[in-house]
């Protein structure tokens, strides 16, 4: 399959994030405010006058009036938006008790941030993370904070394919149902390495993964999983020119240095081919 990314500009991909849209649509709404007469209509409306104070108590009761209809704006706008999709989380968030969701890369960053907030609505979490001592001492963190929680903890490092396929077992054999799986574990090697005869930033961060997803698939289509890839805005950097194919694989890097591998936007196509990744399982 030829990837192409399909970007416009990362200006663009940047406005599809809806909290930047809202905070640029208050911040010109804001300023369209702040030159708006308001004090001088409010004053017409009740005393049908417009004069009456000096220049000074003119401007400084403008300001005022303004400000004041700034925050009021800015709070209406908080409440109806109130964290874009969070709203309908709240809404629903009797429906996520008791749900198993699993989450790689679970023990820090983004994913440990998800796991808060699953926690916080009595989910059943799975951390599926390379380091074993480290996802114990962050259950046990876990655990002070909601002592009744839901954690489990599986051994998956995504370079490994004996660790996907003990890690996937694991998951069949303990969860009957899987409602919900995070694919957030991410990675970014400066040095060019190949595992398994690719690329180690696609491997890990793609094709680890997909491995992950075909191994449960027969669950995750009995289950109705819904599943989250995580992405990055990296990817709308990305070029054609960019993407080298035969990069990819390790019994053709004879040409290549040892250089750092930000130079060849492999992390970013690795995320690219996340997204489309998601595209194609939308489709199943």
């Amino acid at each position: 399959m030829e990837i192409k990314n399909k970007s416009k500009s990362f200006i663009a991909v940047v406005l599809t994030d809806p909290s930047l849209r809202r905070l640029i649509f208050f911040i010109l709404t804001s300023l369209i405010i702040c030159f708006l007469p308001i004090y001088k209509a409010i004053r017409y409306i009740v005393a049908k006058e417009y004069g009456g104070l000096s220049p000074f108590d003119s401007i400084l009761y403008h300001c005022i009036t303004n400000i004041i209809v700034i925050i009021i704006f800015y709070f209406v706008l908080l409440k109806k938006n109130i964290g874009g999709t969070t709203k309908e989380v709240i809404v629903n968030r009797l429906k996520l008790k008791g749900k198993c969701i699993i989450v790689t890369g679970g023990y820090r960053g983004i994913g440990l941030a998800a796991v808060h907030e699953f926690l916080k609505y009595e989910c059943h979490v799975v951390l599926a993370c390379r380091s074993i001592s480290h996802m114990d001492f962050i259950r046990a963190s876990l655990l002070k904070k909601y002592p009744d929680a839901k954690i489990y903890c599986v051994e998956l490092d995504l370079g490994s394919y004996k660790s996907i396929e003990n890690c996937a077992n694991y998951i069949l054999k303990t969860f009957p149902k899987i409602d919900i799986i995070v694919n957030n574990a991410g990675f970014l090697n400066r040095k060019l390495e190949y595992i398994n005869g690719l690329e180690s930033t696609f491997f890990i961060n793609y094709y680890g993964h997909f491995y992950l997803i075909n191994l449960l698939y027969n669950r995750i289509l009995t289950s109705g999983t819904l599943i989250v890839n995580l992405s990055s805005i990296a990817h709308s950097l990305l070029k054609e020119s960019d993407v080298d194919y035969a990069f990819i694989y390790e019994n053709n890097n004879d040409n290549y240095s040892k250089s750092n591998l930000l130079y060849r936007k492999e992390y970013n196509f690795s995320k690219l081919c996340m997204l489309y990744y998601s595209q194609q399982l939308q489709k199943r």
